[in-house]
């Protein structure tokens, strides 16, 4: 029998050997690039890890900055409220050491008395009528209220009123009187007068309400401070025969010529050319300084007129 003969096509032995060759090269290919497949894929999933890194980062700052803002907020807040403390701290010393200073004042020396009430005595051989007013006695007719109006008496703006009302209660009918408020301020003295003019009103009882409204206009505008001497000079060249000081008695050399105390007396008394009465009146913390209540008493005994302390 036979044996047949079989032919192998040449196409198709190179066709299989193309193929294993183009498969060899992409296997060959894939082992050299798979590094860099594999690195770029890790760089991806880097870059997203860092990206939420960022984002969470970016969060914590926020959180941060908040934090930061309530804090400087807690803080601000705190700090006013370490300056209201300290400011009422210092009010109820100020107050305990006014109270205290009070008690040992009145267990030393007490206060003087209390004003005596309107009283009226004629005198024999002769038409004069003397009274009392504040506790203080006069004969003369016309009178000029003298309100000192330095910040320190802005406290006492009220004692102040009372005092005034308490003085034109006590006038009686044919009676003048008028009031000049005055302070120093840096632009220089100020006064207030009713009336406006700087004259005298017969006493009345609508002129008297319209004096009381005009003092309390006054508060608020207790500024600066006082030239005693400068008030005193408006105060002798008004029409009025006696003078009141309202003041607290303590007047700033600066503002006085720098005169001391004593000589700032002696120097109101040598300018009094007319022999006016002058009238002391002390009010508020007198019973702190020795040299207030020694000032007034001093300024009305060298003008012939009386003194009076008034606390609250």
């Amino acid at each position: 029998m036979r044996t047949r003969l079989r032919n192998f096509g040449v196409f198709s032995l190179s066709a299989v050997d193309l193929f294993a060759s183009a498969m060899g090269a992409f296997i060959v290919i894939t082992i050299i690039l798979m590094p860099d497949y594999q690195k770029e894929v890790r760089l991806e999933g880097h870059l997203d890890y860092i990206e939420s890194l960022a984002g969470q980062t970016e969060a914590l700052v926020n959180d941060t900055e908040s934090g930061i803002n309530s804090t400087k907020d807690s803080l601000s807040a705190a700090q006013a409220r370490q300056l209201e403390l300290q400011a009422e701290q210092e009010i109820v010393s100020s107050e305990l050491k006014t109270v205290a200073a009070l008690l040992q004042a009145r267990k030393n020396q007490p206060p003087p008395p209390l004003p005596s009430p309107q009283e009226t005595e004629d005198e024999t051989q002769s038409n004069l009528v003397t009274f009392r007013f504040l506790g203080l006695k006069s004969d003369k007719t016309r009178f000029l209220i003298m309100i000192d109006m330095n910040r320190y008496l802005g406290q006492f703006d009220a004692l102040i009123l009372k005092t005034v009302a308490r003085a034109l209660s006590s006038l009686q009918a044919g009676y003048e009187f008028g009031i000049l408020g005055f302070q120093q301020l840096d632009s220089g003295p100020r006064y207030y007068r009713w009336p406006k003019d700087g004259s005298l009103a017969k006493i009345s009882r609508r002129n008297k309400a319209e004096a009381l409204r005009f003092v309390q206009r006054l508060s608020g505008k207790y500024e600066g401070a006082s030239s005693l001497q400068a008030a005193f000079k408006e105060g002798f060249a008004s029409p009025a025969d006696a003078l009141i000081l309202i003041s607290d008695g303590l007047p700033n050399p600066d503002f006085n010529g720098d005169l001391p105390p004593r000589a700032l007396v002696q120097a109101i008394a040598l300018s009094n050319r007319q022999k006016k009465e002058v009238h002391a009146v002390t009010v508020g913390d007198y019973f702190k300084y020795k040299g207030t209540v020694e000032f007034m008493e001093d300024l009305a005994r060298a003008n012939s007129g009386g003194f009076l302390a008034l606390a609250q």
